[in-house]
């Protein structure tokens, strides 16, 4: 799901990487991040870009993620980034992290 992710959305950013305006998925969590100017990602491992909109609801999310990889998620399967749940203290352990 990783690879698909990377391919078929806008863009792979790692965390502590400076990224557009947008919507970003977390797909070690299910954690989403918007950032409504161009900013630094949370070093969580692996952000998925996957709408230039920094206003999605999670259903919204949940829609755009299931279109794209053929997923069945629903709204409540995302949660906003938390620095003390979501981030990684080991950068480069997550998943294809490589």
């Amino acid at each position: 799901m990783m690879d698909a992710s990377e391919l078929l959305f806008l863009g792979r950013y790692n965390g502590n990487q400076q990224g557009p305006i947008g919507t970003y998925w977390l797909p070690r969590t299910n954690a989403y991040q918007q950032l409504a100017s161009d900013g630094l990602l949370p070093q969580a491992g692996t952000w998925i870009l996957i709408s230039t909109s920094a206003s999605l609801t999670t259903a919204q999310i949940a829609t755009a993620i299931n279109t794209v990889l053929s997923t069945s998620y629903v709204a409540g399967s995302f949660h906003s980034y938390s620095a003390g749940s979501d981030a990684i203290g080991f950068p480069g352990t997550g998943a294809d992290d490589a």
